[in-house]
């Protein structure tokens, strides 16, 4: 599984359209942001080959109103839930 956050910029005025962009592509969820342009993106990827992160991430910048991408968190492994629940205890 991997899960990055990002902030994607655009113009104020595009920050609506863009949002509802991003939200159609898979494994991308937006959180806010779109009235100051600054977009709270999470992209999330559970090891399906059709859309790895990285390939998310980087189409993110081919969509019409971005102005520029920053990655602000990643994530990534394979642990089970066994696995985290064992390092809490």
């Amino acid at each position: 599984m991997n899960i990055c956050s990002l902030v994607v910029h655009t113009k104020p005025e595009n920050g609506a359209v863009v949002s509802q962009r991003l939200a159609e592509m898979t494994g991308v969820e937006v959180h806010g942001g779109e009235d100051v342009g600054k977009l709270i993106v999470t992209v999330e990827d559970e090891g399906e080959e059709l859309s790895p992160v990285s390939d998310t991430m980087n189409a993110l910048r081919d969509v019409e109103g971005v102005v520029s991408t920053v990655l602000i968190y990643h994530y990534g492994g394979e642990e089970s839930m066994e696995e985290m629940k064992r390092e809490i205890n």
